[in-house]
């Protein structure tokens, strides 16, 4: 047991001795509070069975002198636990160790009433009641020593004294009285053993906390310098390519002839992908750090869905493909929903369309179905004419969704939309077969904004 006390105060060097001694008595508190009715409970069948070996009610007259015994133990140690938390541990307990001293003491004389009980089993039951508080001194005081001794050490001098004091009683003649002693010391032994591994997993117990807080120390201090590198890297970026921008938009509503309005309107389109890259790059950092919020607002899911594929008419022709679009009639004019957020998942599934799409062409399709009185659920589809993919390909997009920096899992822009797809309550799917294309798709249960104003009116 001595030996693995400085183990104990190696696997916590890192922390602060009154933060040590706080967490160590605060152990000590709750367990001593938590067993406190078990204690109770335990100690009057003890003061039962011992009313009919002792042949008097003296055990339970102790049962009820022990009753607010335990109870102002319970409160003392419940201030003790307040001060803990608190952060101001006592820096010596004197009247802490004198009062575990004490109620341990007659919390023992039970055991020397059975021992002298003219019952043979007196013997025996007093035995196992005091190994019953040798365990319970071994499962609550164990975190701190000065406790340790002060609870085990009279329950320890019970045991090795009973015996002796019976054979200087019967006049020190008869060596068989002392082996109830032999076998005290012996069971003692086998206590010990069992006190150091309760000591090893505490010990084993505060190496596993500090690791867990050491890694996360270190994921919050990788977590925090990502987040400012993007930071950093968006302020630096942002200030040419809006510049960048500028420059060619002003230079496409100058431009003479058609060619070089054609060349600088691919400019301005390369700009919007740069200043893409740069939303998602924050976005990614905002969803990693649950700092992104859906704001669901009045908007038309059709203009949405048309000023998203606008954008892509001009790469649609440079690349020689059709570029599709299907809106289901039904679909109402006004619906509550993020209109940015779901703009910004369509523009990600169709620039993965185009991108990977050399002939043919890509669809667009928007259908609505009600789910109830107040609400639509919306499909939003984009199918293209690609190279496609297998099922184990497939598997690694859904299956990854975070960006890896092998190029592994999905891309940025789709590992974004999959996120923010859940905020919004939705689910993104995915069918595709090589050669033949792929079909992305995904769902949102929106209110209906009229519904709703005359639900509130």
């Amino acid at each position: 047991m001595v030996t693995l006390l400085p183990d104990l105060v190696t696997a916590a060097s890192s922390v602060p001795d009154s933060a040590k001694r706080a967490r160590a008595l605060a152990t000590v508190s709750r367990a001593r509070i938590a067993n406190t009715w078990l204690r109770l409970g335990a100690c009057g069948i003890v003061a039962a069975v011992a009313t009919s070996i002792v042949g008097s009610a003296a055990p339970i007259f102790w049962w009820a002198g022990l009753v607010p015994v335990l109870l102002f133990d319970r409160w003392m140690f419940q201030r003790l636990l307040k001060l803990c938390l608190a952060g101001d541990p006592p820096r010596s307990m004197p009247r802490f160790i004198a009062w575990t001293t004490s109620q341990s003491v007659y919390g023992n004389l039970v055991a020397v009433m059975l021992w002298f009980s003219p019952y043979v089993p007196g013997e025996t039951l007093a035995i196992v009641y005091i190994f019953g508080g040798l365990a319970n001194a071994a499962a609550t005081l164990r975190s701190s020593v000065p406790l340790s001794i002060a609870g085990a050490g009279s329950t320890i001098g019970f045991l090795l004294g009973l015996p002796l004091a019976e054979y200087l009683v019967n006049g020190a003649s008869n060596p068989l009285d002392l082996m109830p002693l032999m076998g005290g010391l012996l069971l003692l032994a086998f206590g010990v053993n069992l006190w150091k591994s309760l000591l090893a997993s505490d010990v084993a117990q505060l190496d596993a906390e500090a690791a867990v807080l050491r890694e996360r120390q270190t994921a919050a201090a990788a977590a925090a310098a990502k987040s400012s590198m993007i930071q950093r890297m968006n302020d630096e970026l942002r200030t040419p390519m809006t510049a960048l921008a500028g420059a060619a938009e002003h230079l496409r509503r100058v431009a003479q002839s058609p060619g070089a309005r054609a060349h600088i309107a691919t400019l301005v389109q390369a700009s919007e992908v740069l200043r893409l890259v740069l939303n998602d790059l924050s976005d990614l950092d905002q969803l990693e750090n649950g700092q992104v919020r859906i704001v669901a607002k009045p908007a038309d899911p059709r203009e949405v869905l048309r000023g998203v594929v606008s954008a892509f008419r001009a790469a649609a022709q440079d690349k020689s493909i059709e570029l599709f679009v299907d809106l289901d009639p039904a679909t109402p004019a006004l619906l509550e929903m993020d209109a940015a957020r779901v703009r910004q998942v369509l523009f990600n599934l169709l620039a993965n369309a185009i991108r990977y799409t050399t002939h043919g062409g890509v669809r667009v399709r928007l259908s609505a179905q009600p789910s109830d009185a107040a609400s639509v659920r919306l499909t939003f589809a984009v199918a293209d004419t690609g190279a496609g993919m297998s099922r184990s390909q497939l598997a690694l997009v859904f299956g990854r969704e975070r960006l890896c920096a092998e190029g592994e899992g999905p891309g940025l822009g789709l590992a974004i939309s999959m996120r923010l797809i859940r905020l919004m309550g939705g689910k993104l799917s995915a069918k595709s077969e090589l050669g033949e294309g792929s079909v992305f798709s995904f769902t949102l249960d929106t209110p209906i904004a009229a519904a709703r104003a005359s639900s509130a009116a």
